[in-house]
């Protein structure tokens, strides 16, 4: 089974325009923010940005100091070797559980993979026990 940690992700809105998602990536940058992981979609004018950051209290204080912080909330990070079905027997433990998953994300580099999932805040610790994740 792939390796899960149990992390904080922040939603923040931007403008969809060009330059939007530089400008707050730049900003993280100057306050040394490092990230896992950074999705950003666009709905009817309005950019929707998810981060999970390595630091993030750090995340957390800076978004809400400055107003951008719209949503905070729990995810599961799953990471390991990328090889065929690396998903499986993580996917089938949440399954066995009961749970339904609101999103994922996977991405495969390298020879390693990363996957992001959400499942509903009542599923966090069912989720977290199926997976082995603190």
């Amino acid at each position: 089974m792939a390796k899960a940690k149990r992390l904080a992700y922040f939603k923040a809105n931007i403008d969809d325009k060009p330059g939007a998602l530089l400008a707050l990536t730049k900003d993280l940058k100057g306050k040394k923010l490092d990230l896992i992981a950074l999705k950003g979609v666009a709905q009817a004018g309005q950019g929707e940005i998810l981060v999970i950051a390595k630091s993030p209290d750090k995340l957390r204080d800076a978004w809400k100091a400055s107003g951008a912080l719209v949503e905070e909330g729990t995810v599961f990070f799953l990471s390991g070797t990328d090889t065929t079905g690396a998903l499986v027997t993580s996917l089938d433990a949440i399954a066995k559980a009961g749970v339904n998953l609101v999103a994922t994300e996977a991405l495969g580099v390298g020879g390693k993979f990363g996957a992001v999932i959400w499942v509903s805040p009542e599923d966090l610790d069912k989720t977290a026990q199926a997976l082995g994740a603190k």
